[in-house]
């Protein structure tokens, strides 16, 4: 596939030189009914691009230091029309540093680093000075003639339950490898090997045992400082779903992902109603276990130390009008810690809630509502409240990143605009983490992590 890159680009660059925006069909239009050059499906591609200005803020309770960014950037792309089923897509991004704290330094009293707005940026390369330009996509893909039927080789977005875009920085997460979905009457079929990765929150690629360890590593089963970064051996990342839509209400959705000589994660979800029917319920199953030597021969190196772990979770929802309210639970038992790079993407689990994962941890329970409000002008505001049990912050074997038990509290507004604005969109984003009364803790523990308010505007355009 490295291989391959060079020479796909070395023959379609010049033809993207000359293209320009047209009035012909968009890219995903089919042209295997319309014989068309490959010529004029290279010139007749379209531009497509998206925008997006970023302001971050992070207040402490107490001495340790408050933060804040601001970031522009987005990226830019090419899409051909489709030649006999095949398209190709590229794109560039960019991010610029309008206006932020030093994120190069350690807070002066906890000794710790920024955690959330150095995420606008680079985590491997802090700087005072973050400007950067990185590689997004870069694909060859074919569609069958009754559209039922796509295959992606290259540097791809990915929608998965364990790599997806988790898109809530300056550019998602991408993958690189081979993609194949196909749908029927009532079957979704997807599978793929993924062997490279650009997790959000950096400016390159990695292999994909490279990419385990970009974000902090928290500590081994035995209280150390992790050492996996850098040490994990595998070869990459196989991945199978299946969607069933049973009857019109009614999906059963599985997926299996195994990391080669790391771990294997299955997960079955079962989900009784749609989104507009008036209740719905929802209840999802995972099981991971250790595969090989979890990522090195010798156990101190390794990612993958304890015992397989299990988590189940399940959600109650019911609409009434424009409002909806959602009641979710989550269990990971404590036979073991619940391991998935933070590099590859958020958590699936229902009680999921922006800027904290549970991840890395093990005996937990999470209990969340989420009240919903629509306009008709598409105005959404969301309100979030959660309860997270986590074990002692001394139990190093089910708290990987030292979290003491925590409520969290938000409010989620999104207004996407329509007509002459259609592409603009607006976020604005603010939660609370306040520790639970009969956490244990120090200031070092609570840094970024709780006793927080954090707040976020988010301007995007899209074309």
């Amino acid at each position: 596939m490295r291989r391959l890159i060079p020479i796909i680009f070395s023959v379609l660059l010049p033809a993207f030189v000359q293209s320009q925006q047209s009035d012909q069909d968009p890219p995903h239009a089919d042209t295997l009914r319309q014989g068309a050059a490959l010529h004029d499906a290279i010139k007749k591609g379209t531009l497509e691009g998206r925008f997006r200005l970023f302001v971050m803020g992070t207040v402490n309770d107490g001495a340790p230091a408050d933060h804040h960014a601001q970031a522009f950037g987005g990226s830019l792309g090419f899409a051909s029309q489709r030649w006999h089923g095949l398209q190709f897509r590229m794109s560039g991004g960019y991010t610029f540093d309008l206006w932020s704290s030093d994120l190069t330094v350690a807070d002066p009293l906890t000794k710790q680093p920024n955690r959330y707005e150095l995420g606008l940026f680079d985590v491997t390369a802090p700087r005072r000075d973050n400007q950067l330009a990185y590689v997004q996509l870069f694909q060859l893909n074919f569609r069958s003639r009754n559209e039922r039927t796509l295959i992606t080789i290259g540097r791809q977005e990915l929608a998965t339950p364990f790599i997806n875009g988790q898109d809530g920085r300056m550019h998602p997460t991408l993958a690189e490898g081979a993609w194949l979905a196909h749908r029927a009457a009532r079957l979704r079929f997807e599978a793929g090997f993924i062997h490279g990765l650009s997790p959000r929150s950096t400016a390159g690629w990695y292999a994909t045992e490279k990419s385990i360890g970009l974000y902090p590593v928290g500590v081994d089963a035995r209280g150390r400082p992790s050492r996996y970064q850098g040490n994990t051996t595998s070869a990459g990342i196989g991945m199978l779903g299946v969607q069933w839509h049973a009857r019109k209400s009614f999906t059963v959705t599985g997926w299996d992902m195994l990391t080669a000589n790391v771990s294997n994660t299955a997960m079955l979800q079962v989900e009784r109603g749609t989104r507009d029917d008036r209740w719905m319920a929802g209840a999802m199953v995972i099981r991971q276990d250790r595969v090989g030597n979890g990522g090195n021969v010798a156990d101190s190196l390794s990612y993958y130390q304890t015992d397989g772990s299990t988590v189940i979770s399940g959600r109650v929802r019911m609409n009434h009008g424009r409002f909806r309210w959602q009641a979710n639970y989550t269990r990971i038992t404590a036979e073991g810690r619940y391991l998935m790079p933070r590099e590859w993407g958020r958590e699936p689990f229902y009680t999921f809630l922006p800027r904290e994962r549970n991840e890395g941890a093990g005996d937990v329970h999470a209990a969340t509502v989420n009240l919903i409000w629509r306009s008709r002008a598409g105005l959404r505001i969301q309100a979030d409240a959660g309860r997270y049990w986590l074990p002692p912050i001394a139990n190093a074997r089910s708290n990987k990143y030292a979290m003491p038990s925590y409520y969290q509290f938000g409010i989620n507004a999104q207004y996407p605009f329509k007509g002459d604005w259609q592409g603009l969109a607006v976020q604005v984003l603010q939660l609370m983490k306040l520790a639970a009364p009969n956490a244990e803790y120090t200031s070092k523990q609570a840094y970024n992590k709780v006793d927080l308010y954090h707040g976020e505007l988010i301007v995007s355009y899209a074309f």
